[in-house]
């Protein structure tokens, strides 16, 4: 392409130069009309060819660097995503987003890394399985909520997490894996295949009892037992609770082996153990309800659904010096973090 690019250059050149030669000659006197005749026909075979030319040059720049040999070379984003003004959000953002929905950047770097790494994962596999992607903040979101200051800050802590980690995601079986999440656990994490009835090796029961000292580890609170019996009655209408008895009417009647509820009756009538935490607002489905002075108390144990990792615990760990991969590879079994 460069060479018939340079031969057109000539040609038209050529053109030029002769149309000037003749055009010289003529007001050197040369008015002969076989003279005239070629100034003629060289200024219209130079009009004509100008436009092909022009048109031939402008394609060449478009068809070059072998598009035809080795095709066109796209440049794509991980996840684009609209911001409130306009413009798209790269891949970075986006997850840098990520990454701040999920963890307290007052956390330690290793366990803001670590949250780095799942943010990505969640997004791989969302687009790999055409799903939702994880919600992300926005810089404007970020902004409103950190103010200048905060912001400043606390981008440089997930710009770095992220560059720490860059393109690293959790791989279980050559792909992306589930990687579940939670505050606090109940002071070990829970089995997949008990909670979901799942078979996700990956998502083992591990000891997390770093995470009881944490002041929102025990949640207590105290209900109306009117109040209780009309929430569970929006949900369960066949439970037919009354004030008086609905506490003796809740049993949970399956646990886990991390002692989280995974069915509980109510009123005779069986509900999910995180069914039952939903409709009441609880912090997990690790809880017990017991009648204190004419009122239903129920007492909770951590902070979420229990399965993965424990963010609390992460946290713990990468106060003791573990790195983001350690804390990783203990919350997720036989996983490995590999560079998309």
């Amino acid at each position: 392409m460069q060479e018939k690019n340079a031969y057109m250059f000539w040609f038209l050149n050529i053109l030029l130069f002769r149309t000037c030669y003749i055009a010289i000659g003529v007001n050197r006197g040369g008015v002969f009309l076989k003279e005239k005749l070629k100034t003629f026909l060289a200024v219209c075979i130079l009009v004509l060819a100008v436009p092909y030319i022009v048109t031939l040059l402008f394609q060449g720049s478009e068809t070059s660097a072998g598009a035809g040999e080795s095709g066109t070379v796209e440049e794509k984003t991980f996840w684009p995503q609209e911001m409130a003004d306009g413009q798209d959000m790269d891949e970075e953002e986006y997850l840098a987003g990520i990454v701040a929905e999920q963890i307290s950047l007052d956390s330690q770097p290793e366990a803001i890394k670590a949250q780095a790494v799942i943010a990505r994962t969640s997004l791989a596999r969302a687009l790999e399985q055409g799903e939702e992607p994880p919600e992300s903040m926005s810089r404007e979101e970020m902004l409103s909520l950190w103010g200048q200051d905060g912001f400043e800050q606390n981008y440089v802590a997930l710009q770095e997490a992220l560059a720490a980690t860059e393109g690293e995601i959790l791989i279980w079986e050559e792909k992306p894996i589930q990687p579940a999440f939670h505050a606090i656990s109940a002071g070990k994490t829970r089995d997949g295949q008990e909670a979901l009835g799942i078979e996700l090796p990956y998502l083992c029961s591990v000891d997390s009892s770093v995470d009881i000292p944490s002041q929102d580890f025990l949640n207590v609170i105290f209900m109306e037992k009117k109040d209780l019996a009309d929430k569970l009655n929006q949900v369960c209408p066949e439970a037919g609770l009354t004030e008086e008895g609905v506490v003796e009417g809740i049993a949970v009647s399956k646990r886990d082996s991390s002692d989280y509820a995974l069915e509980v009756t109510v009123g005779g009538q069986p509900m999910a153990g995180e069914e039952f935490r939903e409709c009441l607002g609880l912090n997990s489905a690790c809880f017990a309800v017991k009648e204190v002075e004419g009122k239903a108390r129920i007492v909770t144990k951590g902070m979420g659904h229990g399965l993965g990792l424990s963010q609390y615990g992460a946290n713990k760990m990468a106060e003791a010096g573990s790195g983001y991969k350690e804390i990783l590879n203990y919350y997720y079994k036989d996983i490995a973090v590999m560079r998309k």
